[in-house]
């Protein structure tokens, strides 16, 4: 429970950080999953995560564009990506928008396994909350009412 917790609270922190240097520095962000320098496949969040101005807003960290973070991967568990638009990555605009990229990050601490997991939803606003059991059976749902799906 406090790993899941921990990792969700990265997650949070990221795309509160994401969200508030696209403001501040009035350049589209993107957070993209990567543990190297360039972003990685769809479903490796869980490995770490790339921070950085993406000047012209095509979705890859190019030489002109400043990384801003780097951040870690986790020990154990997975964190999968599922949003409108099916982009692999979230790019916020110099206005915190998200481009209309509103989805979900479910965090899976056991593969296969909803039990446990923990959902952050973001919003087009680029803001989040967490996901809720609303029905009490011990498996939050997405924002849409949906259970969490562990792979």
């Amino acid at each position: 429970d406090s790993r899941s917790r921990a990792a969700v609270n990265q997650v949070v922190i990221a795309i509160t950080l994401a969200r508030s240097s696209a403001i501040s520095l009035r350049q589209p962000t993107l957070l993209c999953p990567g543990s190297g320098p360039q972003c990685g496949a769809r479903d490796t969040w869980h490995q770490g995560a790339l921070l950085f101005l993406d000047s012209n807003a095509n979705g890859r960290q190019d030489p002109e564009d400043t990384l801003l973070r780097r951040l870690t991967g986790f020990d154990q568990g997975r964190l999968y990506w599922r949003a409108f638009r099916n982009r692999t990555f979230l790019r916020f605009t110099p206005r915190g928008y998200t481009a209309w990229q509103n989805g979900s990050f479910v965090y899976c601490p056991l593969p296969g396994i909803a039990k446990g997991a923990r959902i952050v939803i973001v919003n087009s606003q680029g803001r989040t909350r967490s996901g809720q059991d609303s029905n009490q059976d011990g498996i939050v749902e997405d924002g849409s009412g949906r259970p969490a799906v562990c792979p």
